[in-house]
C-alpha cells in the first residue's frame, strides 16, 4: 500500500503542474480527464434502452453532430496554429499542422456525408455502386474503409502515450524542447485512451462485434476528436496568452 501512495502522489503531483504549465487550473484539469469516461458510461447506460440507444448514435443524430463540431472546432485552431508556428520560426511545425488542418476538414465532411444527406443530392452512380452505405464518402468504399480503424488506432494510441512519455522522458531531453510542441496535456490522456483501448479490443478481442459494440465505436470517435479539439485549443492558448508559458 506504500509504493501505490507514493505512486499517486508522484501521478497527482505531475498531473497538477502539467496542468498548470497549460494554464488550467487542476480542478478544471481533472473535470477535462472525466468528461469522455463520463460520456462513454452514460452513452453505455442507454444500451438498457434500445431506442434511445438507436437514437443517440443513428447517422446526424446527437453523437455524430457532436464529433462534426468537434472537428469543425479543430479545423479552425489548427490553421491559427499553424499561422502563429510560422510567424514565430516554427516553419516545420507550421506545415505539420497545416497538413493535420486539410486531414481534419476531410474528416468533418465525411463525418456529414459532405452535406448530402443535409442538402438531398444523390449520389454518383460510380460512387453509389463500391460506397458501403450509397454515399458520397470516402471511408465507406472498400479498400479505404479498412485503413480507417488503423488510422483512428494510431492516432489515438499517440494522444493517449506521448504525454506520459514526454513527462517521463523532458528533464532528461531538453534538447527535444521543439517536440513539446507536438505532445497533448495529461488531462487528455483518458479522451485518446478510451478510444485506443476500443480499437484494441475490436483489433485483438473482438473484430467482428454484433451491432451495439460496433456502433458504440461512435462515442470513442466522439473521444478522439473532442481530445483533439481540446489539445489545440489549449495549445493554441498557450501560444497566444501573455500570462502563460508554452509548456
Amino acid at each position: 500500500m506504500p509504493a501505490i501512495h507514493r505512486w499517486y502522489t508522484r501521478a497527482a503531483i505531475r498531473f497538477a503542474r502539467d496542468a498548470r504549465e497549460w494554464g488550467i487550473s487542476p480542478r478544471r484539469a481533472l473535470t477535462i480527464a472525466l468528461l469522455p469516461l463520463g460520456i462513454a458510461l452514460a452513452a453505455a447506460a442507454t444500451a438498457l434502452h434500445p431506442p434511445l440507444f438507436i437514437w443517440l448514435l443513428d447517422e446526424d443524430s446527437l453523437i455524430e453532430w457532436f464529433q462534426f463540431f468537434s472537428l469543425v472546432a479543430a479545423g479552425v485552431f489548427l490553421p491559427l496554429l499553424a499561422y502563429r508556428l510560422y510567424k514565430t520560426g516554427h516553419r516545420t511545425m507550421a506545415l505539420l499542422y497545416w497538413v493535420v488542418a486539410a486531414g481534419v476538414w476531410f474528416l468533418a465532411g465525411e463525418e456529414i456525408s459532405w452535406g448530402q444527406r443535409i442538402f438531398g443530392w444523390q449520389t454518383p452512380e460510380a460512387m453509389e455502386t463500391i460506397n458501403r452505405q450509397g454515399e458520397t464518402t470516402l471511408h465507406n468504399i472498400s479498400g479505404v474503409q479498412e485503413l480507417v480503424p488503423a488510422a483512428m488506432l494510431l492516432a489515438s494510441l499517440y494522444g493517449a502515450c506521448a504525454p506520459l512519455i514526454w513527462n517521463a522522458v523532458r528533464a532528461r531531453r531538453k534538447n527535444l524542447r521543439s517536440a513539446q510542441l507536438l505532445i497533448p496535456p495529461l488531462c487528455l490522456v483518458p479522451a485518446f485512451g478510451l478510444a485506443a483501448a476500443y480499437r484494441l479490443f475490436r483489433l485483438l478481442v473482438w473484430p467482428s462485434p454484433d451491432y451495439g459494440i460496433s456502433e458504440y465505436g461512435e462515442v470513442m470517435e466522439l473521444s478522439l476528436y473532442l481530445g483533439l479539439a481540446l489539445f489545440t485549443l489549449y495549445r493554441l492558448s498557450s501560444m497566444t496568452s501573455p500570462y502563460s508559458e508554452m509548456p
